[in-house]
């Protein structure tokens, strides 16, 4: 198997932009870490590489004016938000319950970052939604599904469940694998009412 390829920098690209790899081994050199280093240093937590993917942790309070700056810097321009979902680390540490994950890419310099932040039941995450309107589905089914709350959405609701769904969040690592109650009694065999309807033809 062939070792990956760089892209050779030019004034248009960076040395970081790679085909396959973000660049050197080293994290603190990516230029994403360094630079969200220096101007958040109050909120920068930490950084991970996990199979040559970036994870840069922050604080919560902070994580919309951290992503706006990655958008914006002209140095890193991470321009398009691929997905938003959450994972609740119920059993896996104490506290925060929660990790709201933010996937970014960068168009230009084909790049691809994870911001992760921790959030705790009754806080709230700053939505995204005032920088990438993309995130406001993307927002809506962490609330449907795990019961975060983003602060400044325009319309935070259910999105997958119905909207009177009164039974909590199903990826709740504590929500019932059956659900909170059986929909279907045992024993029940009256056959469901069929549904016709006239078979129509595409045309006039």
């Amino acid at each position: 198997m062939s070792e990956p390829r760089s892209l050779p920098a030019t004034p248009e690209t960076s040395p970081w932009d790679t085909t396959e790899y973000w660049g050197p081994t080293d994290p603190e050199q990516h230029p994403a870490v360094r630079l969200v280093r220096e101007r958040f240093p109050d909120a920068f937590q930490e950084v991970v590489v996990f199979r040559d993917e970036v994870t840069i942790r922050v604080a919560r309070p902070a994580l919309r004016e951290v992503v706006d700056f990655l958008r914006t810097h002209p140095e890193l321009r991470y321009n398009h938000l691929t997905d938003i979902t959450a994972v609740d680390m119920l059993y896996l540490r104490e506290r925060p319950r929660f990790d709201v994950v933010v996937q970014l890419y960068s168009i230009p310099r084909r790049q691809r970052l994870r911001v992760k932040c921790g959030v705790d039941d009754g806080e709230m995450v700053p939505s995204l939604v005032p920088i990438f309107a993309g995130a406001n589905w993307l927002e809506r089914e962490c609330y449907d599904m795990f019961g975060i709350i983003f602060e400044g959405h325009p319309d935070l609701r259910r999105i997958l469940l119905p909207e009177d769904w009164d039974e909590g969040h199903p990826l709740r690592k504590d929500y019932p694998l059956r659900g909170y109650r059986d929909y279907v009694q045992p024993g029940y065999e009256s056959p469901a009412p069929r549904i016709r309807g006239t078979l129509r033809r595409p045309g006039p």
